[in-house]
Formats: C-alpha cells, sequence, structure tokens
C-alpha cells in the first residue's frame, strides 16, 4: 500500500519527499534501505526524482533494472532526472554532461562523478534506496566540496554565472558566508600580480555588511565581490615569497620597520613584502603590522587618492574577518599599493600644499606628545564646518590646535568623515565624470578612523592633514551645490499607506534616477522615525541590483556606520542622504542580478525555460 506524502513539508517541485514518511527501513550493516515507490510506476528510460532524508535522487528504469544517482547534475545542478539514457549512458541535457548510469562515472575528463546508490526490487512490488547512515552528512560534505570546485572554476573562467551556482550551492549546503568569503579572498590575493583589488574589497565589505542586507540580497552580495575578483585575475598565482629565515637572533622590530619604509620608498615590492611576511611569520601583534603599513601608507601625500591607506584598512577588517586564516596571501598584495600607487606631493595639484604641511611634519612628535598629555571634547558637527572652509591653511592650523589640545584624532576623522558626507550630499550631477573624488574621500576619512584604533602613532596624524587638504580641493565638486533636502521637506502631492509602500516608491525613484526625489523621500523617512533597518535594507538592494562598482560599496559602508555612531540627527541624516545620491544617481546594467536569480532558480529545482519575465 502506497504512503500518501506528508504536504506540510517542504517538496521541491516535480519530487516526491519522503523525508518524514512512516517507512519500513532495513538495516544492513553500513546501510539504510528506504521505500521510494511501486515499481510499476516506472515506464522504460523513465526518470524520477525523489527527495530521501535530505538527499536528493533520480531513479531510472533501464531495461528491466532500476539505478539511482545524485539528482543534482555536478556541473550546474541541472535535475538528472529530466535528463535521457541513451546506451546506458545518462545524458544531463543542459550542456550535455554525459555519466555511466551504473556507477555516475562522468565522461568528460575533468568533470565530477554523481554519487550513485543501490535499488532493490523487493517482493511487495516496490522499490528500495539504500543510503548510508551518515549519507546526509556526506551528501551536505559533497556539495560543499564540489561548490568549492566549482567556485574556483567559475573565478578562473570569470564566469559570474558559475560564481552565482557555486555559491547558492554552497549556501544551500550549509557552508558559512565566512567559508566563501575566506576562499574568494584568498583566490583574489593569491591569483593576481595586482595590489588590493575591488574585488577583495567588496568581499570584504559584504562581511561587514552583512547584517544591514536583506538575507535574500547575501549571495548577491557574495556573487558581487567574488565576479570583481575573477574580472581581476589571471588564473596565474603570484610568485611565491617567504618569510625569513628563522635565526637565533632576531631582528629588532625598529630595524625593520626602517627596512620596511625604505623598501617601499624606493618602490622594491618584494623586500618590503618579505619584511611583512616574516612579521606574520613571527606572530606578531596585528596592531605591529597595521604600524608598519599605515606609517609607510603615510609616508607619502595621500597615496593613490587615498585608496592606500582605505585598502589597507580593508586588509586588515578582512583578515580579521576570517580569523588570519590565510594571512600570508591575504598580507601580501597591499604592498603593490604601498609601491606603485600615486605620491601626491609630486604631483602640480598639491604643489601649494607640500610646503605648508612639512613644516607641520616636522612638529608631529610635539603634537603627539601633547595630545596624548592632554584631553579635550571635539564639537564635531561645529568642526564640520571648519573643514568645509574654501582654503585649507587655517584649517590645517585649526587641526593641529585641537590636536595639541588633546581631541581624540578619532573625533577629527569622524568630522572629516560628516565633511565628506556633505561633500557628496552637494555633488552636482553635471560633475558627473568625478564621482570617484568624494566616494575616495568619504571612505578614506572613514579608513582612517579605524586605522586609529587599530594602531594610533604620531605619523598616522599626516593622513589626517593629507584628508584636510583633500576636502578643500573637493570645494570645485560643488560649484554649483546641488540642493539638499530641508528639514521637513515632503514629497508633494503623495501619501503613503504604509513602510513598505514608500520603500516601494524609494526604489522607483532609483528605477528612473530621480535622484533629488528619492532624497526627499529618505529625509521624510528618517523624519518620520520609522525603522531605519528597513531602510539600510532598501538602499543595500538597490545597489545590489545594479552592476555597481567598488566606490558604491564604499559609500554604503560609511553611511551605515557613521549614521550608527552619531546620536547628532543632521549628521545622521546628512549620511543617509549621501549614500542615498550617490547610489541612486548611477545607473548600471544587471547582469550579476540575473545571473544570481537564475542559479538561485535552477537550486530550487525550476528550469529557466519555463521563466516569464513579462
Amino acid at each position: 500500500m502506497r504512503t500518501s506524502v506528508d504536504t506540510s513539508q517542504e517538496i521541491h517541485p516535480g519530487s516526491i519527499n519522503v523525508e518524514t514518511l512512516p517507512m519500513e527501513a532495513v538495516d544492513e550493516t553500513e546501510l539504510v534501505y528506504h521505500q521510494l515507490c511501486s515499481a510499476d510506476d516506472f515506464e522504460d528510460l523513465e526518470g524520477k526524482p525523489f527527495h530521501v532524508n535530505g538527499t536528493h535522487l533520480a531513479v531510472f528504469k533501464y531495461g528491466d533494472k532500476f539505478y539511482a544517482v545524485d539528482n543534482r547534475c555536478p556541473h550546474m545542478g541541472y535535475p538528472m532526472s529530466k535528463g535521457s539514457i541513451r546506451d546506458g549512458v545518462l545524458i544531463c541535457h543542459w550542456h550535455h554532461w554525459e555519466f555511466d548510469l551504473k556507477s555516475g562515472g562522468c565522461f568528460l575528463a575533468s568533470g565530477d562523478d554523481l554519487k550513485a546508490f543501490p535499488v532493490e526490487l523487493r517482493d511487495d512490488g516496490y522499490l528500495y534506496v539504500g543510503l548510508a547512515k551518515g549519507e546526509r552528512e556526506a551528501a551536505i560534505q559533497r556539495v560543499i566540496d564540489r561548490g568549492k570546485r566549482a567556485l574556483e572554476r567559475g573565478l578562473k573562467d570569470r564566469s559570474t554565472f558559475f560564481i552565482a551556482k557555486a555559491v547558492t550551492a554552497l549556501r544551500d549546503a550549509g557552508a558559512t558566508p565566512n567559508e566563501i568569503i575566506q576562499q574568494g579572498l584568498h583566490y583574489g590575493a593569491h591569483k593576481s600580480s595586482d595590489g588590493w583589488s575591488s574585488g577583495v574589497a567588496i568581499l570584504t565589505l559584504a562581511a561587514n555588511l552583512w547584517d544591514d542586507v536583506d538575507p535574500k540580497d547575501h549571495n548577491l552580495f557574495l556573487v558581487h565581490g567574488l565576479t570583481q575578483i575573477s574580472r581581476r585575475t589571471t588564473g596565474s598565482a603570484r610568485p611565491y615569497r617567504a618569510a625569513f629565515p628563522r635565526m637565533s637572533e632576531e631582528h629588532d622590530l625598529e630595524t625593520l620597520k626602517r627596512w620596511f619604509r625604505y623598501f617601499v620608498d624606493k618602490r622594491h615590492s618584494g623586500a618590503a613584502e618579505r619584511i611583512l611576511l616574516t612579521l606574520n611569520d613571527r606572530d606578531y601583534d596585528k596592531s605591529v603590522l597595521a604600524d608598519f603599513v599605515y606609517t609607510a601608507a603615510t609616508d607619502y601625500y595621500f597615496t593613490g587618492d587615498g585608496h592606500a591607506l582605505d585598502f589597507a584598512n580593508k586588509m586588515f577588517e578582512a583578515l580579521d574577518y576570517v580569523e588570519w586564516d590565510g594571512a600570508h596571501e591575504i598580507l601580501r598584495p597591499i604592498v603593490v599599493d604601498l609601491v606603485s600607487r600615486t605620491r601626491h606631493e609630486e604631483t602640480s595639484r598639491w604643489a601649494d600644499a607640500v610646503p605648508v604641511l612639512e613644516p607641520v611634519f616636522e612638529r608631529l612628535d610635539s603634537i603627539w606628545e601633547e595630545n596624548q598629555a592632554n584631553a579635550a571634547e571635539l564639537d564635531i558637527s561645529a568642526f564640520t564646518q571648519v573643514l568645509l572652509g574654501d582654503e585649507f591653511e587655517p584649517t590645517v592650523v585649526a587641526v593641529e590646535e585641537k590636536l595639541r589640545a588633546g581631541v581624540d584624532p578619532r573625533d577629527i576623522c569622524r568630522a572629516m568623515t560628516y565633511a565628506s558626507a556633505v561633500r557628496t550630499a552637494r555633488f552636482h550631477l553635471k560633475n558627473e565624470g568625478d564621482w570617484h573624488d568624494v566616494a575616495n574621500i568619504y571612505s578614506y576619512a572613514h579608513a582612517l578612523y579605524h586605522a586609529f584604533a587599530y594602531a594610533p602613532s604620531a605619523s598616522l596624524l599626516r593622513g589626517i592633514f593629507h584628508g584636510v587638504v583633500f576636502l578643500a580641493y573637493l570645494r570645485w565638486l560643488n560649484m554649483p551645490a546641488a540642493r539638499i533636502p530641508k528639514p521637513g521637506q515632503r514629497i508633494p502631492d503623495e501619501t503613503y499607506d504604509s513602510v513598505d509602500k514608500m520603500l516601494a516608491r524609494l526604489q522607483e525613484f532609483a528605477d528612473f534616477q530621480k535622484v533629488y526625489e528619492a532624497e526627499i523621500l529618505v529625509n521624510q523617512y528618517l523624519e518620520e522615525g520609522h525603522d531605519i533597518d528597513a531602510l539600510k535594507q532598501t538602499l543595500a538592494h538597490i545597489l545590489l541590483r545594479e552592476d555597481a562598482e567598488l566606490h558604491m560599496f564604499q559609500v554604503l559602508e560609511v553611511a551605515f556606520r557613521h549614521y550608527d555612531l552619531s546620536e547628532d540627527s543632521e549628521e545622521r541624516r546628512m549620511h543617509m542622504l549621501a549614500a542615498t545620491r550617490y547610489i541612486t544617481a548611477q545607473k548600471l546594467m544587471k547582469n550579476i542580478l540575473w545571473s544570481t536569480e537564475n542559479a538561485e532558480r535552477l537550486a530550487r529545482g525550476e528550469l529557466l525555460s519555463e521563466r516569464d519575465d513579462d
């Protein structure tokens, strides 16, 4: 007698779920046999899907025998039960991978095999499949191992769809974000001769923003970072580099730091890299490594438009997230950023700043001594207006005074970040080609804030003065200044029955690049005191559905983090308006979104051929 299906459980489309059925199970040493269905239900060459205790099966009748294999094609997860049989060969029709029906062996030399399971036809006329007692866990581990191999292939082939398939399979199998991000970071660092790329930075941002993003968008976020990594790697490994040999008398840190700065100055990346790896090999605290890197990054003026310091901060955040697993490789790219990026004291744009800042830098030790000996509070909102001054000379003087008075350098960094948000919110759309400049100072100021937590020092103070000068240079991007919604401003002639409708309208404004309307709506949302988490998720979704570039992700993170840091309503408002403006003003393609959606549909057992795009 056939047992009915328990429809209260999740049933994959077109499958028979027997996970909770009261079936007879016969223990034959290491195998447990589960009843499937009557053998009479099969036509010759027909395949049927089953889901037994977490294991997806495709069962076929071929001749007078029955065979069972994993129902997920190891290539891209297509259901094998929809395949066909020719001369004992099981064919997946999506990409024509072929398998031995009996053993599951793949005829493609580089392809993974299908797992095959024993099937018995018993006297009662029913089919039984034999599963090992640990098959559920083994199946999960097979999917994770296969997913990691598939992810590496996707990265190597630069295929967003393959990457999305691998991420979906890994997440469905229970792989943690930490595992996926660590693999991506290691690949991105190891398979490139370039510096810290936008891909590994976005993957780090995915870790940082994980709780601010709707869980429905988590896979999409991972695919963004991994796709960017694939586009910036060649597949060939970075040349091997080791730490110095161990010896009874190790070099002191002062010598190593002097050497590190010297080799960075001479743009000798290999030598500088080896010193950094030696520090890691000797298990020095991360604050020591951070001091070496941050000092070298600020030895020069706003190195790489601030990216050297910014990426160094992201590197340390990434290493903390993966608990320094794979640090030997993940550390290496930052040296390329330190030695190869533009040093702005060598450019004409900064020619006027050098004679102003050099005397200040000669006084850094005394500035730092007084800063550490004294204590003073900073009115962040008021000092933000000072930082927005048109001329940098008086601002440099004001910053030195505050530091000597004992103001926490991190508070000045917070004011700099606030001022950068204002620069972004006032950025006129006529300046279309200069979006990166406002994003760079915004992210740089935030990175500097974190750098002072990792490794505070007199040398790092130089980074504050570099930021002050660059903020002044950006005043031209606020001429004319864009309108900023006023407190109390509303979208005329529009009312919203619910927060959900309000946020849906925000997405519509973003779709049509109605930037000012989107800002007004966010302004209204904040003033009405609605749930900030829902707004963050919506802004993140607006970003993730586009093929966004690094600066958009950076702006989102800074806005979210500094909204959380502040208790001042105007400061909070400005950060969210800056993010809204930056994200909605840039219209891009949606290829990453489409690839991820397709991958998730396939994982649910849906066919792309059945998709309705009306």
